[in-house]
């Protein structure tokens, strides 16, 4: 063999490598270029998901949400819509305190501001705020940037209307108050077990909103 000559099996065994390295790369990795997104696609990976909550099935539905969003969008976003605000195992799986598709939901709401879907998104990710506090900020700070100021991170919105449907009394709204101070107080609590010097400012950022908001409650 001539010097700097590499023999023909070893560069066949060199390429088969490499195509396998990108054959098994994490499947999120594929969407973290900006755009475009395709609600049929991210409706089918949901309904499969549905079917079969596994976590190959969970990445392949944060797949389908690209981490930066872009201007294109393609597809029935209007039934995406609707099937996402339907499906309860989307949400609860995400309260119960599952990171991957809570990264789904930071991803959503990139592209789904305003409206029903909008606040189911929010209501659950500031529950999973209270199951794991720690993934939730390292979550917003990798998504800090989708929202414009403190007031707008999701950990504001409470599921109210579920507890208390009907305030017609000054009772119902004093009920309603207590309710409310509780689930900030829960929020609260759990982001003052965190400890990390990356996230503590964020953290604070996040405690001064609610405790604005306990203090205008009063």
């Amino acid at each position: 063999m001539k010097p700097g000559n590499t023999p023909r099996s070893i560069v066949i065994l060199l390429v088969t490598l490499g195509a396998l390295l990108t054959a098994n790369r994490p499947l999120a990795q594929s969407q973290t270029e900006k755009g475009p997104i395709n609600w049929d696609n991210v409706k089918k990976a949901l309904k499969v998901y549905e079917f079969c909550p596994c976590e190959e099935n969970t990445r392949r539905l944060l797949a389908t949400v690209p981490e930066l969003p872009g201007a294109v969008q393609m597809g029935d976003r209007k039934t995406a819509s609707l099937a996402l605000l339907e499906s309860a195992v989307f949400t609860d799986t995400i309260i119960a305190g599952d990171e991957t598709l809570a990264e789904t939901a930071f991803r959503l709401l990139g592209y789904l501001r305003g409206g029903a879907i909008d606040e189911e998104i929010t209501i659950a990710l500031s529950r999973f705020l209270i199951k794991k506090p720690w993934a939730f900020l390292r979550l917003l700070k990798k998504y800090e940037f989708l929202f414009s100021s403190e007031e707008e991170y999701p950990i504001t919105m409470t599921e109210i209307l579920d507890i208390v449907p009907d305030i017609s009394s000054e009772e119902d709204r004093l009920r309603s108050n207590t309710v409310r101070r509780r689930l900030y107080s829960e929020r609260l609590e759990a982001l003052r077990k965190v400890d990390d010097p990356e996230l503590n400012n964020l953290r604070d950022a996040c405690i001064r909103v609610l405790e604005a908001i306990i203090d205008k409650m009063r």
